[in-house]
């Protein structure tokens, strides 16, 4: 069945359904780590060195804190002047308690030319503060307004660390997003932005850099996306000219990527215990906040299980052992009377296509794969059991199906995320009352996918 060309509906859908809303994030967060980094020049700082504000109050402003009992902080401070690093200014510039208590005793230490001079200049400081990128969005912890949460993530940070964390959040992206809606994943990222400051504001101290990146923000993506999994995940990548291809992956193990991640901001930020607090809590966050935003699952008919007959169980057990040891016969024998007795149990059925196949029953094996086949596969696992049976019989028959077995097998197919095989069976079988549901079932599984155009071309 050829495929037609795309058509511009086609393109829109695809866009619509496009993980759009992560993209743009994305980018204003490269753009941001690109424009704000943590090592530009910062306006106020320079100006608080050479303006005459720090001649003023910066002695004065250690004085203070070791007197209030802050001597560590103080010597922390000169600690980071004594490396280069004058962001320590921002901690006398953005402390209102020391601006209240110098104005107070103004007298005490500077003259009457001196105070005029002071009050002048720190009516100065909103301007400075207003032209410095990083301290007019950034995350002061002095001043933790609301706005500055959303827009931390924007300024400060590693450039190379927020790429890298935003170039291992693409394969988990596209599922991400079409699983929850453009609007949760929004809103997941708002609420890990809140997060990601609240965390660095837990153990962050007047001083220290008041920003910490794009890197612990995305961890709530990272979180939720864990959150959404059970054991297993199955990534879909795309490769140029290709089609989607799905690798299965135990979940803990991608548990590694956030982890890793969180290890290098700890490495590459300061201070690393706020950096890392920051991402950990947004993590943590994302993984919890899924479990009340995770979208409803459709309703689905399964049929009520019956209990196991223990007659049936142990001529089960006799049938699997004999297949272990290549007893195909004993094997279709035991196999045989669970089937005579309940003709659509699944795991006798399997057991059988095994035994027959190893027996070499050619009419026998065909017999019962089409019995296979055609059964609903609904319990969980199923559908892959049937999907290796599959690939088993078209490899020594070929895909010849009559059309009342195949286009349940199209049905069992989609069901187990195999749309390349449902399709391409699909085009080989001739009409029949089941063909209508296995084929709008395989159009609702590409729609979801994000493949409308594959979904208009079952239509011809």
């Amino acid at each position: 069945m050829p495929l037609p060309q795309r058509s511009k509906a086609d393109t829109v859908e695809t866009l619509l359904k496009a993980p759009w809303v992560m993209a743009v994030i994305a980018l204003a967060l490269l753009l941001g780590a690109l424009l704000n980094p943590a090592q530009a020049p910062q306006p106020a700082l320079g100006w608080y060195a050479d303006s005459g504000l720090k001649t003023l109050e910066w002695d004065n402003y250690l004085s203070w804190l070791r007197f209030n009992g802050h001597g560590e902080l103080a010597g922390q401070l000169e600690q980071q002047l004594a490396s280069g690093d004058v962001h320590a200014y921002s901690a006398a510039l953005l402390s209102p308690a020391f601006v209240t208590d110098s104005d107070q005793r103004a007298r005490d230490f500077w003259s009457p030319a001196q105070i005029e001079q002071w009050k002048a200049l720190r009516q100065q400081a909103p301007q400075q503060l207003a032209v410095s990128n990083l301290y007019r969005w950034g995350l002061a912890d002095s001043l933790p307004r609301p706005a500055r949460f959303f827009t931390a993530p924007l300024t400060g940070g590693s450039l190379w660390l927020t790429a890298l964390a935003v170039l291992l959040l693409v394969p988990l992206a596209s599922p991400l997003e079409r699983q929850l809606g453009h609007g949760r994943v929004l809103t997941l990222w708002l609420l890990g932005s809140l997060l990601a400051g609240g965390g660095y504001l837990l153990l962050a101290r007047p001083g220290q850099m008041p920003f910490h990146g794009a890197t612990a923000a995305l961890m709530v993506w990272y979180g939720a996306f864990l959150g959404l999994q059970g054991w297993r995940t199955n990534l879909s990548v795309w490769l140029p000219g290709k089609e989607w291809i799905r690798i299965p992956l135990p979940t803990p193990a991608l548990a590694a990527i956030p982890l890793t991640l969180l290890g290098l901001l700890a490495w590459q930020s300061q201070p690393a215990m706020a950096n890392l607090a920051a991402g950990v809590l947004a993590l943590v966050g994302g993984i919890l906040l899924i479990q009340v935003m995770r979208p409803a699952e459709p309703s689905t008919s399964i049929e009520t299980a019956t209990p196991a007959d223990p007659q049936d169980q142990q001529a089960l057990q006799r049938g699997w052992d004999a297949l272990a040891q290549l007893q195909a016969d004993a094997a279709s024998d035991a196999f045989q009377q669970v089937v005579d007795r309940q003709p659509d149990h699944f795991d006798a059925l399997t057991g059988l296509f095994n035994a027959r196949r190893m027996g070499q029953d050619s009419n026998g094996w065909i017999d019962i794969a089409h019995r296979l086949f055609a059964h609903p596969a609904n319990d969980k696992g199923q559908a892959q059991q049937v999907v290796g049976c599959w690939q088993q019989f078209r490899q020594q028959q070929g895909a010849d199906l009559p059309p009342s077995v195949g286009w349940h097998l199209v049905t069992t197919l989609t069901l187990a995320g195999e749309f390349a095989q449902a399709e391409a069976l699909a085009a080989s079988l001739d009409h029949h009352d089941t063909r209508k549901p296995a084929l709008q079932a395989l159009r609702d599984a590409l729609h979801r996918e994000g493949l409308g155009h594959r979904a208009k071309a079952l239509e011809s």
